[in-house]
C-alpha cells in the first residue's frame, strides 16, 4: 500500500532502494565537505536538531496544511522524513487541492498513519469517497473538529450521523453541493444536527435543494444553541421563499456572528410585537449576507426591505460586513437607521439604495471605519455620488479605506484626484466602465497602477 499511495500521491515518504543509498550518500558527502570548512553550509539540513526541524517544517506550512509539502519534504531524506511524519504537523489536511490522487485507500493509510492528531480535513470535490474511507476517519482521528464534505455525495446520513456522534470533538462540518444524496433529506440533517447538538458552531450549506426547510431551521434553533455561523447562500428551496424566523433564529442562535443568505430567495414571517419586544437580537454578528444576483427576471429580492434588515440586525453594533448587492427594496434612510459602530465592509452595488437621496449620509456615517466600499453600477441622483465622495475624502480624521470598486458610475476625473488625495491608504480602485472618465482611466487601477493614475491626475506625492 505504501508504494502505491508513493506513485499516486507522494504522501508516504518512502523511495526505492536505490534512492535511499543515493540519499545516503549525498547526506554522508554533504557532512564530509562541510568537515573542511570548504562547504559547511551544505550539511545543516541533516545536522539540525529534529525538534528544530519539525518547528521549520510548522513555520513552511502554516496556513495551507500538511499535503502536498510534508509529502515531498519526507522524501529528502531519512531526518526530513522524521520530522516530516510527526503526528503535530498533520493537523490541517487539504485533500481538495488536487495534488492527491483521489482514491478512498489514500485517505485511509493517511486516516491510519499520520492523521492521530488531525483537527481539521477539507475533502471537497471527492465524489466517490465511501464510508469506509470515513470510517477510518473516526477511528484514528479522534481530536477531529472541523471536516468539509463537499460534493462527497457516495456518503450515507447513517455514516454522516455517526461522524458526529464518534468525534465528539467536531464543531464544524461543511455540506455543500451534496443534492442528490440522502444526507439532505430533513428527517436525516435533523439527526445529525441532534447528534452534533450545541456542540455545533459552523454549520455550511451552501448551494444545495432544502426540502422542509422550516424543519431544518426549526432543528437549527432547538439544538444549535452555540452556532457561530451558518452558511445557506444559493441554496433553493421547496417552496417559492424560504420563512426565515427571524426572532426565533435570534433567541435560539444567540451567539451567531455570520449570517450568509446570498442567493437566496428569503422572507420572514409576520411576528408578533411581543416576540420582537423579548428578541435579544444578533449581539455579535460581524458579517450578514443578503446579496441576490441580478441576471435574472424574477426578483428574488422582493422579501428584503428596510423592515427585514431592522429586525435581523436589531442589536448588532458589532457589525463588519453588510452584503447588500442587487436588493431592490432597501432605501438610503432604512440603511442610516442601522446601529452598526464601525462597519468595515459595505457592498451595495445595484442596490435600491442608490435610487433615494441621502446615500452621502451613509457614506459619511461609516468613513471612519470604512475599508472597502462596493458602489458599482449604480445610478445614482443628481449630484448624490459627487457629494459622497467629497464626504468619503475629507473629513476631520484620515480615511482607512483601502478598496473602492465605483465600476459603471459617473464619477468624474477631479472627484477620482480628490479620493486619492483624502483616501492615502487606498490599494485599489475600480473605474471600469465609468461613462465621465477618459478612455484610458477606465480599469482597475492596483498598486503600481494606482501611483500612475495618481502622478497622471497630478495627486501630490505627501497625499498618497
Amino acid at each position: 500500500m505504501e508504494r502505491e499511495l508513493a506513485k499516486n500521491s507522494d504522501c508516504d515518504g518512502h523511495s526505492s532502494k536505490g534512492k535511499h543509498k543515493k540519499e545516503r550518500r549525498d547526506s554522508t558527502k554533504s557532512v564530509d565537505s562541510g568537515s573542511d570548512g570548504s562547504h559547511g553550509d551544505e550539511s545543516w539540513g541533516v545536522n539540525l536538531p529534529l525538534l528544530a526541524l519539525e518547528k521549520i517544517f510548522s513555520f513552511a506550512i502554516e496556513g495551507s496544511g500538511g499535503v502536498p509539502l510534508l509529502c515531498s519534504l519526507a522524501r529528502v531524506c531519512r531526518l526530513w522524513r522524521q520530522a516530516a511524519c510527526q503526528p503535530m504537523l498533520w493537523q490541517h489536511v487539504d485533500l481538495a487541492n488536487g495534488r492527491v490522487k483521489k482514491i478512498n485507500e489514500t485517505v485511509q493509510w493517511l486516516a491510519i498513519n499520520r492523521l492521530s492528531q488531525l483537527r481539521d480535513i477539507s475533502l471537497a470535490g471527492w465524489p466517490k469517497f465511501s464510508d469506509e474511507a470515513l470510517k477510518a476517519v473516526m477511528e484514528n482521528c479522534a481530536n477531529l473538529e472541523r471536516i468539509n464534505l463537499t460534493k462527497c455525495i457516495n456518503l450515507s446520513a447513517e455514516a454522516v450521523k455517526t461522524l458526529a456522534e464518534t468525534c465528539t470533538r467536531l464543531n464544524a462540518i461543511d455540506l455543500s453541493l451534496l443534492d442528490g444524496s440522502d444526507v439532505m433529506s430533513p428527517a436525516n440533517l435533523k439527526d445529525l444536527l441532534d447528534a452534533c447538538g450545541d456542540r455545533l458552531e459552523h454549520l455550511v450549506m451552501t448551494q444545495c435543494m432544502l426540502r422542509a426547510c422550516p424543519t431544518i431551521l426549526k432543528a437549527i434553533t432547538t439544538t444549535c444553541k452555540n452556532l457561530k455561523t451558518l452558511d445557506l447562500s444559493n441554496c433553493r428551496f421547496s417552496t417559492d421563499f424560504l420563512g426565515l424566523p427571524i426572532e426565533e433564529l435570534q433567541v435560539g442562535c444567540p451567539n451567531l456572528r455570520v449570517l450568509r443568505l446570498a442567493g437566496c430567495k428569503v422572507r420572514t414571517p409576520q411576528a408578533t410585537s411581543k416576540a420582537k419586544a423579548e428578541s435579544p437580537g444578533f449581539v455579535h454578528l460581524t458579517e450578514l449576507s443578503l446579496a441576490v444576483s441580478t441576471d435574472t427576471t424574477i426578483n428574488v429580492s422582493i422579501g428584503i426591505g428596510d423592515q427585514f434588515l431592522m429586525r435581523i440586525m436589531k442589536n448588532s453594533r458589532n457589525l463588519k460586513l453588510l452584503d447588500l448587492r442587487g436588493l431592490t427594496h432597501i432605501s438610503a434612510k432604512g440603511v442610516q437607521s442601522l446601529t452598526i459602530d464601525h462597519l468595515e465592509r459595505l457592498y451595495i452595488s445595484q442596490c435600491s439604495l442608490s435610487k433615494y437621496e441621502g446615500i452621502e449620509i451613509v457614506v459619511q456615517k461609516w468613513r471612519h471605519s470604512l475599508v472597502e466600499l462596493d458602489l458599482s453600477w449604480n445610478v445614482f441622483p443628481a449630484m448624490s455620488l459627487d457629494v459622497a465622495m467629497k464626504k468619503l475624502s475629507s473629513g476631520p480624521s484620515q480615511s482607512v479605506l483601502q478598496t473602492l470598486n465605483l465600476s459603471g458610475t459617473s464619477i468624474t476625473a477631479d472627484r477620482v484626484r480628490s479620493i486619492l488625495e483624502g483616501c492615502p491608504n487606498l490599494e485599489s480602485v475600480n473605474l471600469t466602465s465609468c461613462r465621465g472618465l477618459p478612455r484610458g482611466m477606465k480599469r482597475l487601477h492596483e498598486k503600481a497602477d494606482l501611483q500612475e493614475l495618481s502622478e497622471q491626475l497630478g495627486v501630490s506625492q505627501q497625499a498618497r
